[in-house]
């Protein structure tokens, strides 16, 4: 018995001592960003993505999205009726007879319409067919693509997913090859820290300041730069409306059961991170679009008020915001401020926030797997305030009301509303443009991945 127990420990001593060398002793090893991206991972209940995820730049796409992700054929984590082969030194996916099945993992920190499109051939009668899939769920959007008789890049329409992890799924009928399988994302707002995610870097207590801010978008609670604009509803454009651009102050866009889309022009002074919020009423539902690329929903809600709708760099010069307005939705002022964005803001603003990070130099483990709950906690609460796309409902033409900022024609003139509260409510996932993890390149997925 003491042999046995004596071999036991042997073991065991063994076993520990094989494992500081792959993931190095907590009490002597930096947490690294490779390691803290993990973790935001975590914290934003993304295990599935952690454990599919067997390289750092596989994390840091799903975190940044810089690129679009790119899947060669034979990288699937489930194949059925496939055969991969090599041509011209690209290795494909055939199907030689009935219908083949591919599936690529997919993982969404942002909520956004992401675009799928495939590298194939085949025979022009028999469309492949693509779907994606939510963890646990049915489809969510299938695509149908027409097979070419020689490879070529065939697109797929947008489809909306909110956070979460998915399955790219391929119906290939039989006589088609794959080639490549890639999602390209919308403009995302990337979780990374200033300068992006580097694969030996030490975590910083401001890179841990910066990414628990993007993962959470409370972006907005950062300091202002300057003075914000101020724009109301008589400086929105109605679309196919005879009001379009009717100069009338203390005016509000207001939609009845058939909705409303509208577009406000900006001319912003300098580049920067800015911060759009609108005070009204979201109705059903608010969509809103960034210079045609960067997408938000506003869930519905009771009551008017101050909701962020995003923050998102811009250049200087002129951006668009569209936004669909659906039944009950109001929209009385629009607020574009610019915002503090070094890393002692994020810092502070952390720390306002109710979390310190601890002191200045490299995060300890202690403070960040705290901080991993912290942004656990904060997903959780706004995982219920996901709802999916906005739509407004078949019409022939949109329909408007103008109405006073107060909701009546009275003769004196409204109070201004409330400023936006300190720590908004409604905050919704939402995308834009960022910092690649390496120059130029394509985040490629891996075997298993």
């Amino acid at each position: 018995m003491s042999s046995r127990r004596k071999t036991v420990a042997l073991v065991f001593v063994v076993a520990a001592a094989a494992l500081v060398p792959l993931f190095g002793d907590p009490r002597l090893t930096p947490v690294t960003h490779p390691i803290w991206a993990r973790m935001l991972l975590r914290g934003l209940e993304m295990n599935e993505a952690v454990r599919a995820s067997t390289e750092a730049s596989q994390v840091f796409s799903a975190l940044s999205w810089r690129d679009s992700l790119t899947f060669p054929a034979d990288r699937y984590t489930r194949g059925d009726g496939v055969t991969v082969q090599e041509r011209s030194g690209v290795r494909t996916v055939a199907v030689r007879e009935g219908t083949g099945q591919v599936d690529y993992p997919l993982t969404v920190v942002r909520a956004g319409d992401y675009q799928m499109r495939v590298r194939l051939e085949g025979k022009p009668d028999r469309p492949a067919t693509g779907e994606i899939v939510a963890a646990g769920g049915g489809a969510l959007r299938t695509f149908k693509f027409a097979s070419p008789a020689s490879i070529a890049w065939v697109r797929g329409g947008p489809a909306h997913l909110d956070p979460g992890t998915y399955t790219a799924s391929l119906l290939l009928p039989e006589g088609s090859t794959l080639e490549y399988v890639e999602v390209a994302p919308p403009c995302l707002n990337p979780i990374e820290p200033i300068g992006g995610w580097k694969p030996a870097a030490p975590t910083t207590v401001e890179d841990v300041a910066v990414t628990v801010l993007k993962a959470m978008d409370v972006e907005s609670e950062l300091p202002p730069a300057d003075t914000p604009l101020e724009r109301t509803g008589a400086d929105f454009q109605i679309e196919d409306s005879p009001t379009a651009g009717r100069p009338a102050e203390k005016l509000a866009i207001k939609a009845d059961r058939e909705g409303v889309e509208a577009i406000l022009t900006v001319d912003l002074p300098e580049a920067g991170l800015y911060t759009i919020s609108v005070y009204g009423t979201t109705g059903q539902g608010e969509r809103w679009l960034a210079d045609g690329c960067r997408k938000a929903i506003l869930c519905a809600s009771e009551g008017t008020g101050w909701r962020v709708v995003m923050s998102q760099s811009f250049g200087a010069g002129r951006h668009t915001f569209s936004v669909v307005l659906t039944d009950g939705g109001l929209i009385e002022r629009v607020r574009i401020e610019r915002k503090k964005e070094r890393p002692p803001d994020y810092l502070g603003t952390l720390r306002r926030l109710g979390f310190d990070p601890g002191p200045d130099g490299p995060v300890s483990w202690d403070k960040a797997a705290a901080a991993m709950r912290f942004v656990q906690d904060h997903a959780r609460s706004v995982s219920t305030r996901l709802c999916g796309d906005v739509v407004l409902p078949e019409r022939v033409a949109p329909s408007l009301q103008v109405a006073t900022a107060t909701g009546t024609a009275a003769a004196a003139a409204p109070a201004p509303p409330p400023p936006p509260p300190d720590i908004g409510a409604g905050l919704i996932p939402p995308q834009l443009p960022v910092s690649p993890v390496q120059p130029g390149a394509v985040a490629e997925a891996r075997p298993g991945s």
